[in-house]
């Protein structure tokens, strides 16, 4: 049986660049670490992630720019290693987030340099070059500066005239490090437009780091999120960028919605519903605040309660130890532990691997879970510097409805409102005889 003309139609995307297990260090600092990618023709790839992930490096280590450590590093088969410069760059174009200033050519003199790669070393362009710049110009909307001096633009127009550049250099992988930047409103959509074009119409690979998530989700075809140099998740962009992904992503609770057929991420407090979900129990070391918690979960078994409570031992009015329980499954392990067991100085806490993989399996959750309430105990400085409990918090403030008790110390209180962006979060001194009571109201108010 012959096939239908729809799958006679049907084009396999070919793997056009594949990296294995790739790293790569600054010295003794690791900026990526154990990143294995493969990038199809055809596909507009977005690579998002925060300031300082790693993007920009991974992008220049693909193309070659920056030596890279990896167990496997091909583009269209070859060993990109054993490849020249040259011979790579008539397959990748790079259009980097800075770039240096030159001197006084015209716009249309820029965009023809990307035709070097094709000319040799003596090389001169011919008309056809110029008319393709000048077609490309035209393409991306900015045919108009084509006479212009490169160096009197302004960055957006700079920003289009070097994608121009990269296009004639060629338009079977092109990688973008920021292309929206400098761009207004409307050149930020043109370009991005144009990218989604070029996958479409030519099969080009598009590899673009951009800031914004919701770019994403309107143009790009998949998502790699990358987090502290390694691959948090990747895949096809409606599986990938949901609000707890973007929440643990950038550190700021954020929510998914779709309208309209059309998907977005904003973050939550900009909503009013965020409003006065958080409760903060506040304390010194000894005015009981755990066993606060403690008494509350007590006397709400038949709620939808989970998180972490830290019981304790003391010795010279310090805390020596912590454990950590899991208040849903009641598992328990010691979290962490001073220096020293005696002396004047018991030294700082060392924290221990298996109570940290307890805290994440305790504070994991979805929507599906309906947790009517969630304690941490506690909130302090490790989690201000991103250790501890941190990278778990966003997503379990982006959970719709459900309530949170978190036990912080009084010289953090405001740092931590700051750090999470709570709106109109509930004080409760730990020190006050009506402590219990007030949290038990907290948790019975609707709404």
């Amino acid at each position: 049986m012959g096939m239908s003309r729809q799958n006679s139609l049907k084009v396999e995307r070919q793997v056009l660049l594949d990296c294995q297990n790739l790293s790569f260090s600054y010295g003794d600092k690791a900026i990526l670490s154990g990143v294995s990618l493969q990038f199809e023709g055809g596909c507009f790839v977005a690579l998002l992630g925060k300031n300082g992930a790693g993007k920009s490096t991974l992008l220049r280590c693909l193309c070659g720019l920056d030596s890279s450590e990896s167990d496997h590093l091909s583009l269209k088969g070859v060993d990109l290693v054993k490849m020249k410069r040259a011979e790579i760059a008539r397959h990748i174009s790079f259009v980097p987030q800075e770039h240096d200033e030159m001197f006084p050519f015209s716009v249309l003199d820029v965009v023809v340099m990307g035709r070097t790669v094709f000319l040799g070393v003596f090389g001169r362009p011919k008309q056809f070059d110029y008319d393709y710049a000048s077609q490309t110009l035209e393409e991306l909307g900015c045919l108009y500066l084509a006479e212009r001096v490169y160096t009197t633009l302004s960055g957006g127009e700079k920003q289009l005239v070097l994608l121009a550049r990269a296009l004639v250099q060629t338009r079977e992988i092109i990688f973008l490090d920021e292309p929206t930047n400098h761009l207004d409103y409307k050149n930020r959509y043109h370009m991005l437009l144009t990218l989604k074009n070029l996958c479409q119409k030519h099969g080009t690979c598009v590899v673009a780091c951009l800031h914004d998530p919701n770019h994403a989700l309107l143009f790009a075809d998949e998502v790699i999120m990358l987090e502290d140099g390694k691959v948090m998740c990747q895949g096809k962009t409606a599986e990938v960028v949901t609000g707890k992904a973007i929440s643990r992503l950038y550190g700021i609770a954020s929510s998914h919605s779709s309208s309209q057929g059309l998907s977005t991420v904003q973050p939550c407090f900009s909503q009013p519903a965020f409003a006065g979900r958080v409760l903060l129990l506040v304390g010194t070391s000894g005015d009981g605040k755990t066993t606060i918690l403690q008494r509350l979960v007590a006397q709400n078994r038949s709620r939808r309660m989970a998180g972490v409570l830290c019981p304790g031992s003391w010795k010279d009015g310090k805390r020596y130890s912590s454990e950590i329980v899991d208040i849903q499954s009641g598992e328990s392990t010691l979290f962490a532990q001073r220096e020293r067991s005696a002396g004047p100085d018991l030294g700082s806490f060392v924290f221990y691997d298996e109570g940290q993989a307890l805290a994440r399996r305790a504070l994991d959750f979805s929507e599906e879970d309906q947790q009517e309430c969630i304690l941490i105990d506690e909130v302090g400085p490790l989690e201000l510097h991103g250790g501890g409990y941190a990278p778990s918090i966003p997503p379990l403030l982006a959970l719709t409805g459900v309530r949170h008790i978190w036990a912080v110390r009084p010289t953090i209180v405001e740092q931590v409102k700051s750090r999470w962006m709570l709106v109109e979060p509930i004080i409760v001194n730990a020190s006050d005889d009506g402590a219990l009571a007030q949290l038990q109201k907290f948790l019975e108010t609707e709404g």
